[in-house]
């Protein structure tokens, strides 16, 4: 009786162990072409599952898929395809390749596809074409028709007029997404930007990134450079000094630059309250009345700044000594020359009298 006990049970040990075997056999030889794969919107697409050989039991091979399932039971590989993916339903499910083997245990192999869309359009713009300093600027970014909007980051490039380059990310959750995050949509994002003259000439440049784990290069579209204008008062950078000493005589010679945005007029207030719009004053010889406060101001449509320079002329006595002992010597000349002649002219009307 025991014997017949022990010989049950290692029949039933052994085709337990004969099936188990046979089933892991079975299901380690199911492979797919790829467990996850990154398709371009619009592109065609394929996935093979397949066995090396037909299972001795019936069985059926077969692709469990959001759309357009398909299955054998005759052949060793079955092919997925799609002619251009466009469903947006297989991101964030899975596909199966699923071999069922009879009186065995179902086998899979489940494989990840993620589809992408670069987008038809990305543009920049501003709500002015022209800004003052001091105000806030808002630039807008309108990314046409891309997905899924969920991985979308938003890169805003600066660069300024010596090319130094920096970049921002807005990640998604920061800016309008218009339709499913989890398909293709339209993103409107806006960046505020404080108008300074330091970003006068300026550049800016929007860019699509997904951030995908399989995709190489993340960013799929960017926008043409948007440069900004910004009017700003003028700061005068150079006059020719706080003060100028001179001499009578003298040549004078005053300059006046200025950085502003328009570009920059000049007017000039002399100390005989004329005024002069040049940048410069020149003054060949300075004399006594051209002493005095000049000051200088340049101006635009956004303000003004002024800078005055004093200018001292002092009397050179040399030069009247000079002029004086010249005059004198002149004239003693003269004088002399004048008693010279009379002199011979009396000597003369002497000898010829009888």
């Amino acid at each position: 009786m025991m014997d017949s006990v022990l010989f049950m049970v290692v029949v039933v040990l052994g085709v337990y162990v004969e099936y188990t075997h046979t089933n892991n056999d079975v299901c380690s030889t199911l492979t797919v072409s790829h467990e996850s794969l990154l398709v371009e919107y619009g592109q065609p697409v394929e996935l093979t599952c397949s066995i090396p050989s037909k299972p001795s039991s019936p069985y059926n091979l077969g692709w469990e898929a959001p759309f357009n399932p398909v299955q054998t039971d005759s052949e060793t590989s079955l092919v997925w395809r799609s002619p251009g993916l466009t469903e947006w339903e297989v991101n964030g499910r899975e596909m199966f390749c699923i071999l069922a083997v009879q009186n065995k245990e179902q086998c899979q192999q489940k494989v990840h596809v993620n589809l992408y869309k670069r987008p038809d359009s990305v543009k920049i713009s501003s709500e002015s074409s022209v800004w003052s300093e001091g105000q806030m600027m808002k630039l807008k970014c309108e990314i046409q028709n891309v997905g899924p909007s969920q991985n979308l980051t938003v890169q805003w490039t600066r660069v300024d007029q010596n090319k130094n380059r920096t970049m921002t990310e807005m990640p998604y959750g920061s800016f309008r997404v218009f339709g499913d995050e989890r398909k293709n949509g339209n993103v409107t994002a806006t960046l505020s930007v404080s108008a300074s003259r330091d970003e006068d000439g300026v550049q800016y440049q929007c860019a699509a990134l997904l951030k995908l784990e399989q995709l190489q290069q993340p960013r799929v579209g960017s926008s043409e450079p948007l440069k900004l204008t910004v009017h700003y008062k003028p700061t005068i950078t150079q006059t020719s000094g706080g003060t100028i000493s001179l001499t009578q005589g003298d040549e004078l010679i005053l300059i006046c630059s200025a950085h502003g945005n328009p570009s920059p007029q000049f007017s000039w207030s002399t100390p005989g309250n004329s005024n002069l719009t040049s940048s410069f004053i020149f003054i060949s010889s300075v004399q006594s009345e051209d002493q005095g406060q000049y000051t200088c101001t340049a101006y635009n449509v956004e303000g003004s700044d002024s800078a005055t320079v004093m200018v001292n002329v002092a009397v050179d006595y040399k030069r009247i000594i000079v002029i004086v002992f010249v005059v004198l010597g002149m004239v003693g000349f003269l004088i002399f020359s004048c008693w010279y002649c009379y002199r011979r002219t009396r000597s003369a009307n002497v000898s010829s009298r009888p």
